[in-house]
């Protein structure tokens, strides 16, 4: 027997989602300053930066994953303290680290903590009445925080120095624990005697799933070569490092607009047009590129990349009620954000970009198809739940 609860996730909830998401996301979203940060720390080279931004992404993915089966067996609030708990440890750790194998060992710890903290935070944010809303606004505060980290990051380590920061980080992490309590303790749909797949919809689950790991995978292969593809054109470092932070910034524009228009543009239409913004930007980095084409491709390419991901996330929400399947979603796009490099590799010609470029352009074309087929198959109104447009 299924049984329905009127309560979905409430401001105070939502807002703990957001708070927990962030943290979770941090890493991530700060992936340039952390690299500078540990270097700072252990001293470490180049290759070994990156293997540990590496140990700590992927560690993330894997408690993601796991995070799928937890949420429907464990209370929501208990699973974010323990994330909350491991990441103020795994920072604290780190604060300490002064060799390669002892920082891999931190981070692949906080890894783990960031991973569930957004297991947690992704199934309370599609419990909302409109998942696409609740994703945008979550995309719109951990750009804006991401953002002012990195602007603040270089004066603080001058300040107060790597091992302070993380021992910062590590306090923010167990502070928050305070708006646990408002979080959920479980989705708003509890199964009593009922077997696990009841509430999933199975087209709309590999559809959602699907579309959003060949998404991810054109993403990534063009965001990682994105600095590459200015060097190999000649445009001065600085301007490359501005035009990354203004594409940064544009993300979120690009997620406040689904915000605002999710309850008043068809979805369909939403992830149509993100993905003619975000093929443009494709196609302006092929052949010779110049400062000014480097700039507009980036405000494009994070514009359109974060007006489709509240959008697919809230695909993905609508799949399963109980929340596993956007949960599984957050694993599935980090894999898929992290193939996508290693097929441009593989397509690359000295400095020629184009190959990388077509074939992201095609990826993320047949992305798209297959997330507007499983609405379309599963009969799907384009606009999210409680929609005030029929």
């Amino acid at each position: 027997m299924v049984t329905v609860h009127p309560h979905r996730l409430d401001t105070p909830g939502l807002l703990a989602a957001v708070v927990l998401g962030t943290l979770g996301g941090l890493t991530i979203m700060i992936v340039p300053g952390f690299v500078g940060l540990v270097g700072s720390l252990t001293g470490l080279d180049d290759q070994s930066l990156g293997y540990v931004a590496s140990w700590d992404i992927n560690a993330m993915a894997v408690a993601i994953g796991a995070g799928t089966f937890l949420i429907s067996r464990f209370n929501w609030r208990y699973l974010a303290l323990l994330a909350l708990a491991i990441i103020g440890i795994g920072n604290l750790w780190t604060a300490m680290c002064t060799t390669y194998p002892a920082v891999v060992a931190a981070r692949v710890l906080t890894g783990g903590g960031e991973g569930l903290a957004i297991a947690v935070s992704f199934a309370a944010l599609g419990s909302a009445p409109n998942p696409d809303r609740a994703f945008g606004i979550y995309l719109v505060v951990g750009l804006a925080v991401s953002a002012g980290i990195l602007v603040i990051l270089p004066a603080l380590q001058v300040s107060i120095g790597p091992s302070a920061t993380f021992i910062g980080l590590a306090l923010i992490a167990l502070s928050a624990a305070v708006v646990v309590k408002w979080l959920p303790t479980r989705s708003c749909v509890s199964a009593v005697g009922a077997p696990d797949g009841v509430s999933i919809q199975k087209i709309l689950t590999i559809a959602g799933l699907a579309g959003v790991f060949l998404y991810f995978i054109a993403q990534g292969a063009m965001w990682s070569y994105f600095e590459r593809i200015g060097a190999s054109n000649g445009i001065d470092p600085d301007l490359i490092g501005q035009a990354m932070g203004v594409s940064s910034f544009s993300g979120t524009g690009g997620a406040l607009l689904a915000v605002l228009l999710t309850n008043r543009v068809s979805r369909s239409w939403l992830l149509a047009g993100s993905g003619a913004i975000s093929v443009l930007s494709f196609w302006l980095l092929m052949g010779t590129v110049s400062a000014a084409q480097l700039f507009v491709a980036g405000i494009l390419f994070n514009f359109g990349w974060n007006l489709a991901q509240p959008l697919l996330s809230g695909v993905c929400a609508e799949a399963d009620a109980r929340g596993r399947v956007v949960v599984a979603m957050g694993c599935i796009q980090t894999v898929g954000f992290g193939v996508g490099p290693a097929l441009a590799a593989a397509l690359l010609t000295r400095h020629n970009f184009a190959p990388a470029a077509w074939m992201s352009t095609a990826v993320l074309v047949c992305s798209l198809a297959i997330v507007l087929s499983g609405l379309r198959a599963r009969g799907v109104q384009s606009l999210p739940p409680n929609s005030a447009v029929p």
